[in-house]
């Protein structure tokens, strides 16, 4: 093992990339099953109701697909293996900080991942905080009374005095613990005799933390916004409560249930919305600081590997390839565009979590409305950063299906320059669009039509992109293996979220789709469908040159194929229920929306099964270790005429015999261990 951890190899270092790649892709499709499943019946028992676990769950998820499963992928794994040999380079310029770059990644998965495991405390401040009132008498029998904030629930307690007046005069942090003889209780006016035991019998005994000492008199005194700390559960005593525990035992309740009580559990999403994510009231100390230091590590990772590439290019290509870019591969070409653009939004989010941790521990303001900050301000910045990113994870996979494309349909890709510059206009446009996830943020008419016009103008160069694959595809002699399935399936899904995209471009049509569900379809069916398509293009394309054995045909067509069937089985019913105005973000829903989500939690697991025969084909193929010729070494072909003899030639000097067409037992066919035959090793 010490070859991977100590390497500074760029092959090896992109494998481990890979292999990185492959744990947190499992650990994101567990949190995505576990969504599905709360999601897939009203009153789903999944989460236990647990509206915070589920926010959770559902932040990771987005935080680790994101940056740590198609990032490392592209600009770690394709990137460190294929663009040194592109550019003409033995290795990349910095191999030691390459490695330094690669092992800073676990480190911020580690942290997103713990978030779940963290011991917080159990209460900290909220609306649901329990106010206590003390009536201290010296001539009767005391009256304790609590009662709630929203005064929904009046309890009182009569208690001799002396256990009380016992308690008081003992020092700070004091624990006592309720008797069992509670004489009346009083709800809603009328009084009732029952026992304590009865009052709580469904909850878990209670404790009362006294702080500080309290001086006797005859007048009445009051102690306020002391803390109830219960034992292993989130309870309030209240009317509302008592019912919902009886209703966790039904298999569906009619009814929005939440325990959110405990700020040190909340987070704020993914995109670390503000004001909640500035201020320890709503996001306490604890996950929601872990999350923005994972993020932190994220955007260090990236950031060496972008400038130790980007400066392989620059400085250790050969002397033919420094100022003609269409000699270059055009994996090479998306890639080393997506590294400028990282070298611009990178900083941006950084800045917005550094200000994000300084207004939340340091008392600053910067996003704090009431001393002069703006939460707009930081919508702004992530969102600056938010939708170029959607690019920088895109155009890759353009890059990859172009270069692919021609190599399986055995003709020239039509006009590379138009798809060259297309991806060009599209990154450069990317800047300047990110408005359209604010519209309802209160953005002047003028902001909201700017930006949905220059939106509307991005489906241009992505229109010629489509052509362009079409007219390749168009009387093209297409050889049907998995890498020819995965194209077309990633050209529908790119066709599908484009298309839908374009609804959230408009502006009145944003507006009743804001945050709802269709947002989930569109941006999965772009990111889980286009770009993990594009990805396994060329995971299949340079299997051979990664791991030098060919990949099991027959997994890989199940995982093709039940990955897009379930993909499709999944999200296409979110964009109806969306329809109806179910927002996103929810635990629960009511039950006329139960067929849709049930029928796209069976899409995910038919998706999973996709994902189960995508792994058993990497076991497989390792395992039988089919030795096959790597016939593109790292730049894929076009194929014509020539190619032939020249491989008809080649193959002569290095075997010394003529090209057997028709193998029989007793000589070995070359061509079986080949995808093509008309190709040249390079």
């Amino acid at each position: 093992m010490k070859k991977y951890f100590y390497t500074i190899n760029h092959k090896r270092l992109g494998l481990n990339y890979f292999y990185f790649s492959l744990v947190t892709a499992m650990a994101g499709s567990v949190l995505a099953t576990a969504i599905r499943f709360e999601m897939a019946y009203p009153g789903s028992s999944f989460f236990n109701g647990d509206s915070l676990k589920y926010l959770q769950v559902i932040t990771a998820h987005a935080l680790i697909m994101i940056f740590f499963v198609v990032v490392p992928i592209f600009f770690g794994g394709f990137a460190n293996f294929l663009l040194p040999y592109h550019v003409g380079s033995k290795d990349v310029a910095f191999p030691r900080l390459n490695s330094l770059g690669f092992w800073i990644q676990p480190c911020g998965f580690l942290l997103i991942a713990k978030i779940g495991f963290l011991r917080t405390e159990f209460w900290t401040s909220s609306d649901k905080i329990i106010n206590y009132f003390y009536n201290l008498s010296f001539a009767h029998e005391s009256e304790f009374l609590l009662t709630t904030k929203s005064e929904m629930f009046n309890t009182t307690i009569d208690m001799p005095y002396d256990p009380i007046k016992d308690i008081l005069e003992k020092k700070t942090n004091e624990i006592f613990f309720f008797n069992e003889n509670l004489v009346e209780k009083k709800i809603a006016g009328n009084t009732k005799e029952v026992s304590f035991k009865d009052h709580i019998k469904k909850f878990i005994n209670f404790d009362i933390k006294i702080d500080d000492a309290i001086k006797f008199t005859d007048e009445t005194s009051g102690l306020s916004w002391k803390l109830i700390l219960w034992k292993l559960i989130y309870i309030i005593p209240e009317t509302f409560w008592y019912l919902v525990h009886n209703a966790t035992y039904q298999k569906r309740r009619k009814r929005y249930i939440t325990k959110c009580a405990n700020a040190s559990q909340t987070v704020a999403g993914w995109t670390f919305i503000t004001p909640f994510s500035s201020k320890l009231k709503f996001t306490g100390a604890g996950i929601q600081d872990m999350l923005i230091l994972g993020v932190y590590f994220a955007g260090i990772s990236t950031t060496i590997s972008l400038v130790n590439l980007l400066a392989t290019r620059r400085c250790l290509s050969m002397p033919g390839l420094r100022n003609r870019r269409v000699l270059l591969s055009f994996i090479t070409i998306s890639i080393l565009l997506m590294f400028r653009a990282l070298a611009v939004i990178t900083p941006v989010l950084g800045s917005a979590m550094l200000m994000l941790a300084l207004d939340r521990h340091w008392q600053t303001s910067f996003f704090d409305f009431a001393y002069g900050g703006d939460p707009i301000f930081f919508h702004h910045l992530f969102w600056f950063f938010g939708h170029p990113e959607v690019y920088v994870l895109v155009i890759p996979a353009f890059g990859i299906v172009n270069a692919v494309l021609p190599t399986v349909n055995m003709r020239r890709v039509a006009s590379k320059h138009h798809l060259i510059w297309a991806i060009y206009i599209m990154n450069y446009m990317g800047f300047l669009v990110w408005g359209h996830h604010m519209y309802l943020i209160g953005l002047d008419h003028r902001s909201r039509a700017l930006y949905s016009t220059i939106t509307i103008m991005i489906s241009m160069p992505a229109t010629i992109k489509v052509v362009n694959w079409t007219f390749t595809l168009l009387n093209g002699a297409l050889r049907k293996d998995t890498v020819l399935l995965a194209i077309l399936s990633f050209i529908f899904f790119f066709l599908v979220a484009g298309f839908t995209g374009m609804w959230l471009s408009h502006v009145s049509l944003n507006i009743s789709m804001h945050d709802t569900l269709y947002v989930v379809a569109h941006f999965h069916l772009m990111l889980s469908g286009a770009v993990l398509m594009g990805i396994f293009v060329g995971f299949y394309f340079y299997f051979t040159t990664f791991f030098q054995v060919k990949y099991s045909r027959t997994f890989s067509y199940l995982h093709i194929i039940y990955y897009t069937g379930g993909q499709w089985m999944t999200f296409l019913p979110l964009f109806w229920v969306s329809f109806s105005g179910l927002p996103r973000r929810l635990h629960d829903y009511p039950a006329m929306y139960m067929g849709w989500q049930s029928m796209a939690t069976v899409g995910h697991l038919v998706t999973m099964l996709g994902v189960i025969a995508f792994y058993a084909m990497l076991f497989e193929s390792h395992l039988e270790k089919k030795t096959t010729v790597f016939l593109y070494h790292i730049i894929a072909r076009f194929n014509k005429r020539v190619t032939y003899y020249l491989y008809k030639y080649l193959h002569i000097y290095l075997f010394n015999k003529a090209i057997s067409l028709i193998p029989n037992k007793n000589t070995q066919s070359y061509l079986n261990n080949e995808k093509s035959l008309f190709s040249v090793i390079i």
